[in-house]
């Protein structure tokens, strides 16, 4: 007899709603297809926040691996001299295995040959020790785990191999560095093992891995080159491993600059990349536990705000449902019974909407609509994620549907049976409480969507002090360098739209680090970044010499080292022109100074900046001015020719400064459109809320509505009265987001050395936006029932 009351009840649950939506179903549809938008939503953020939180955590060993760094604060205090390393590595029986890792190795220009024609292609190397493979997972499917102990042996990703030599066995090919890869003697190589490629999110990348020379470096202890890995036995030997070495080991070896108090410390490998390291993120990938947190955050509310729609829409039910369910109280269905069968309706739904929102994501995701995140967001790849967020919607239906059911089975069924409730001030109190919560995320969220967007915009017109305007970038290999520069050289010059050509060994302004040396000037030592370019490289950038002289090819070709320092090092120590003495192995002649220059990010403040000309470096980077007005593409076209007549196996990468400074920017690129698209989201869903809200409400006020007209009032005054109760609220939600969002902002700035003001005006923009946005909203839902008959509102009531 229960199981056939309780089926009658859902029987009847179910022929309300269809009614329900029958009748309202604009309304009804926006707030299923809102709840379904934000699961899709939490399922994205929940993705992408696991992958940043398990970086590194796919090792087996994850927990027993640490990364040795000093006490230095920075890349020194991560980067060490081999022979260091080795001491380290030396220094405990806790120490199972160990690598170095050489981070700073480019690209190399590797060939392979099919059916006696070279085919090029260009992967980052990296030379290790053999025991890299016992340190970190390398799942391997060719081949055998301890290759490495054969130098001339290698490691390549499957993706590699597969390109390379499809599906062909890879081990046993034979690859060859066509130019020199540092700290590695050899030209021919032999796979002798393939690897399952790595996920993205992990400090080892998919390159090609071959064994360190074994005395390269072996007794150097000025160098600091390598990055050191250890495989503890347990996590607990990390504090024994690290006493020990700082009171044994003789720190005097390598502190070159005299700093106090050096010691080691062991950072656990799964803590690297929410350490951020921004100073080193050309070695090390890093990323913002803040940022990560904020994320999440946002993915929460936005199910917060949904559900909070979810509870507007199914109180505002009430008066339509309170008759009926009272009528069942009458003929003897229980207060607990009716209330579950309410829950479950309210479950239910919100899990149809979770289905709906996996189904938006596997769509989203096959249209690539998701590029700018870096998490893999196939649904067949994260169930854990979709069962986690299959659980939150059992929840969300649960919360969202607890107090409508009580709400509804709440009055006595000979009161229920005679009136209307929809507008009572205790539900009215509670309706425009959550609606002010969706409210104060919205206006927030907006304040920060602008905030990080004119953060981005400052980055990227900030004066760099050079001209990157029409100027191409393309790397080529040392051996074009070497022995066909001038050929080169001349073929591009020989195409009317390039007006030069310059030559230097990085890409400026392109990363937050570059080599450092130490200056050594009247008893001051300052680090400061040298950039090895070619004489004519100032020209090309037009980077005006303040003081001195610009350099000439008469200084290449004399062997003697020359530089120009920015004006930021002549003011610290007041270095002077002519010959000096500043700790190279020689006097240096010091041809003058250029204004300061900003050739990292925003991130970091001013450095300490030389560009240095001198012989014996291979500048492998080609600087190319474009004249005004140039045919770009037919310019990048000459570009790709000139390269393929000298080496036609030479894969060719042409950029451009927007894209340079887009890679730089990238993160910020991807929180802005991250947070832009879940606030566009939040502003949906609340007005969503408003629209279903304004329906019922006004749908239970058309008598008072009939009975104003009646007595005079003109549609003006109707919707006046209508907008002006949400103006209050939204105004009275500003009072209370704009410091909140003020507060955020302020603390994410702080993460830049140059920062945009906070500009007043960005609030107001939020406030007219949400303002004007429900305002729309509300007239446009008022005016069908401020335009009603008065005669037909009054009489069905």
């Amino acid at each position: 007899e229960n199981i056939l009351a309780l089926q009658g009840q859902l029987i009847i649950n179910n022929n309300n709603m269809l009614s329900i939506f029958r009748r309202f179903k604009m309304a009804t549809g926006l707030n299923i297809a809102g709840l379904s938008v934000a699961f899709a939503a939490f399922l994205v953020i929940n993705i992408q926040y696991g992958y940043e939180y398990n970086y590194d955590r796919f090792h087996s060993t994850s927990e027993r691996v640490y990364r040795v760094d000093t006490s230095v604060e920075g890349v020194w205090g991560i980067i060490h001299s081999r022979a260091f390393v080795e001491a380290v590595i030396r220094s405990s029986p806790h120490i199972e295995a160990a690598t170095l890792i050489n981070p700073f190795l480019k690209e190399i220009y590797f060939s392979t040959e099919e059916d006696g024609e070279k085919k090029g292609f260009r992967r980052q190397a990296v030379t290790c020790h053999a025991d890299i493979t016992r340190v970190f997972d390398f799942p391997l499917v060719q081949g055998t785990a301890d290759c490495l102990t054969d130098p001339e042996k290698i490691l390549i990703p499957l993706s590699l191999a597969q390109k390379l030599f499809g599906e062909e066995e890879a081990v046993g090919k034979i690859i060859h560095a066509e130019e020199v890869i540092w700290s590695k003697t050899g030209e021919n190589f032999t796979v002798g093992g393939v690897y399952r490629d790595f996920p993205e999110n992990s400090q080892l990348k998919n390159a090609v891995y071959t064994r360190m020379d074994a005395n390269y470096d072996i007794d150097n202890w000025d160098s600091s080159n390598y990055i050191c890995y250890l495989l503890l036995d347990s996590p607990e030997s990390a504090e024994t491993v690290t006493e020990n070495f700082n009171a044994t080991f003789d720190f005097d070896l390598i502190n070159w600059d005299k700093l106090p108090d050096l010691a080691v410390e062991l950072v656990p490998l799964t803590d690297i990349y929410y350490r951020n390291e921004t100073g080193a993120s050309q070695i090390v990938e890093g990323g913002s536990r803040e940022s990560a947190r904020i994320l999440l955050g946002i993915g929460i509310l936005v199910i917060v705000i949904a559900g909070i729609n979810f509870t507007n829409f199914s109180t505002a039910l009430a008066p339509m449902r309170i008759k009926s369910v009272n009528v069942r109280k009458v003929l003897g269905s229980a207060d607990g019974a009716l209330r579950r069968s309410l829950l479950l309706e309210a479950v239910g739904m919100s899990f149809v909407s979770f289905l709906l929102g996996v189904g938006i994501v596997y769509v989203l995701n096959r249209l690539s609509a998701f590029s700018f995140l870096a998490a893999d967001l196939n649904v067949e790849n994260n169930l854990r994620y979709v069962a986690l967020v299959g659980a939150a919607s059992l929840l969300v239906g649960l919360a969202a549907g607890l107090y409508p059911a009580r709400y509804i089975t709440s009055f006595p069924p000979a009161l229920a049976l005679k009136g209307h409730f929809g507008l009572s001030p205790k539900g009215r109190r509670l309706r425009t409480a959550l609606i002010g919560f969706q409210f104060v995320v919205s206006v927030a969220l907006i304040v920060s969507s602008l905030f990080i967007r004119l953060q981005k915009d400052y980055m990227q017109r900030f004066s760099t002090g050079f001209d990157t305007e029409q100027v191409a970038i393309v790397e080529i290999n040392a051996d074009m360098y070497r022995n066909h520069l001038e050929s080169y050289r001349n073929r591009l010059l020989s195409f009317s739209g390039i007006d030069d050509v310059a030559f230097a060994q990085d890409v400026i302004g392109g990363k937050d680090g570059f080599p450092t040396y130490g200056l050594d000037f009247e008893g001051v030592r300052l680090p400061y970044f040298r950039l090895h370019v070619s004489p004519n490289f100032l020209s090309v950038m037009k980077i005006p010499v303040v003081e001195g002289r610009a350099p000439s090819e008469a200084d290449l070709k004399s062997g003697k080292p020359v530089f120009l320092f920015n004006r930021r090092i002549r003011e610290a120590i007041n270095l002077k022109q002519g010959m000096q003495d500043i700790g190279e192995s020689q006097q240096v002649e010091v041809a003058g100074f250029t204004d300061n220059l900003k050739i990292t990010s925003l991130r970091s403040e001013d450095h300490n900046i030389a560009f240095y000309v001198n012989s014996g470096h291979n500048l492998t980077y080609a600087y190319i001015r474009l004249r005004p007005g140039t045919d770009v593409f037919a310019a990048v076209d000459h570009i790709r020719e000139s390269i393929g007549a000298i080496d036609p196996g030479f894969p060719v990468d042409v950029t451009f400064y927007d894209e340079v400074f887009n890679r730089l920017y990238l993160k910020e690129l991807n929180l802005n459109r991250i947070i832009t698209l879940f606030s566009l989201l939040a502003i949906i869903l609340s007005i969503t809320g408003v629209f279903g809200l304004i329906v019922f409400e006004t749908e239970y006020r058309r008598r008072e509505i009939g009975v104003r007209k009646v007595f005079g009032a003109t549609v003006g005054d109707i919707l006046q009265k209508f907008n002006r109760t949400y103006l209050r609220i939204v105004t009275a939600c500003f009072v209370i987001a704009a410091p909140i969002a003020w507060y955020g902002v302020h603390k994410w700035l702080e993460n830049f050395s140059y920062k945009t003001p906070m500009h007043w005006w960005v609030f107001l923009i939020a406030f007219v936006a949400v303002a004007g946005i429900t305002l729309l909203t509300v007239t446009l839902r008022s005016l069908h029932a401020a335009n009603e008959n008065p005669v037909e509102s009054v009489k069905s009531e």
